[in-house]
């Protein structure tokens, strides 16, 4: 069946925005003064996490269930992941050979230097991670409970649904009675926890539900037919944005970004929307460079987001120590997505070549044999 381009378009702009996030957060907090590029995140009460976090569980909903040996394989990807984080975790701790204790802090590396040992071993249990670096615990874990997910689907998506909304639903009430069940989960730190799992799984889980009876085939239909869809979605969107930017609320309620509050959950459901009604709006566009530049960095998002986490953490240093300021923020951001396009290309490239590769035995093409 051929892959969906609007799907990795999709996946594609949410690469990019926590790019853009990511830099921005980091070097204001740094210090950067200045109008910071603006982002859906920008004029949001959620952020482009929820987004890479539900097209993820829809992935592996729409790959993997079909598979007669899904669990082998989603352990091995779990376990895949594990190891890459645990190499983005040594790349952090030699970082901190030469950054400084205000970039420390603001990268959560603190840790690593006040207690290595300590940290090591908080961080192997997932309880602990540098900034950029705690979302993927969230995704080792979602992978390894994965297999009972499957199990579930394949009795009845529904039945998943439900039990995912569930525990949602039942974690929400106990978490307003008792706000330190979002807490951090290491005594290295006094921050909440960055993705509390027993939220965040609705996300993942429901849109994994989702992916395994490929929902998008549907939706899109829908919103090609009713496009008034998308255009209220534009103005729900636009209009919480002017409220939140012209109001300046603080604090929005039932938001937390940790234990993912139903009406930042229910935001973030209304971004997908508005990003799947962009890419159907736009169809006759989606051949363009610009489009295809997004579709090819959401092809390979899992890579995009290790790749530039690295990338992060370097641009950031050398943005610190040259003491680049606004125009300097500006250049890196650029160059921070013009290299993980890059990255893309020859992931994509290599990937072709593999398949190239797998369709011929003894270098004679399988087309040509008899």
């Amino acid at each position: 069946m051929a892959r969906d381009s609007r799907i990795d378009t999709i996946r594609g702009f949410a690469m990019v925005t926590i790019i853009i996030n990511h830099f921005s957060f980091l070097s204001a907090e740094l210090g950067m003064t200045g109008p910071q590029i603006p982002t859906t995140t920008t004029f949001s009460v959620s952020s482009a996490a929820e987004i890479f976090v539900a097209l993820s569980g829809y992935m592996v909903g729409m790959v993997y269930v079909s598979k007669p040996n899904a669990t082998t394989l989603l352990i091995a990807r779990a376990a895949k992941l594990y190891a890459w984080n645990f190499a983005l975790f040594v790349t952090a701790a030699l970082l901190t050979l030469v950054t400084d204790q205000r970039f420390n802090a603001v990268a959560h590396f603190t840790p690593l230097t006040s207690d290595p040992i300590q940290a090591t071993t908080y961080f192997l249990i997932m309880t602990y991670g540098p900034f950029l670096l705690i979302i993927l615990h969230l995704y080792v874990m979602l992978l390894v409970v994965s297999p009972m997910a499957v199990w579930l689907i394949r009795r009845s998506p529904l039945f998943l649904v439900i039990f995912s909304v569930t525990v949602y639903m039942g974690f929400q009430v106990c978490v307003r009675f008792y706000p330190e069940l979002g807490g951090s989960p290491n005594p290295l730190e006094k921050s909440p926890w960055g993705f509390h799992p027993l939220a965040w799984q609705v996300i993942f889980f429901v849109a994994m539900a989702g992916g395994s009876v490929r929902l998008h085939d549907r939706a899109f239909a829908i919103l090609e037919k009713q496009r008034w869809i998308f255009w209220v979605t534009l103005v729900l969107f636009i209009s919480i944005g002017t409220l939140k930017t012209f109001l300046d609320i603080p604090r929005i309620p039932l938001t937390d970004h940790g234990t993912l509050g139903p009406a930042r959950a229910a935001h973030a459901i209304l971004v997908v929307l508005l990003y799947a009604g962009v890419v159907t709006v736009l169809k006759s566009h989606l051949d363009s460079l610009l489009f295809r530049s997004f579709a090819l960095i959401g092809r390979h998002s899992l890579n995009a987001f290790l790749f530039s986490t690295v990338a992060t953490f370097i641009g950031l240093y050398i943005w610190q120590q040259l003491g680049l300021g606004w125009l300097g923020y500006m250049i890196i951001t650029v160059l921070l997505i013009v290299a993980t396009w890059g990255a893309a290309k020859h992931w994509d490239k290599r990937k072709f070549a593999q398949a190239l590769g797998s369709e011929s035995i003894n270098g004679i093409p399988l087309g040509a044999r008899v």
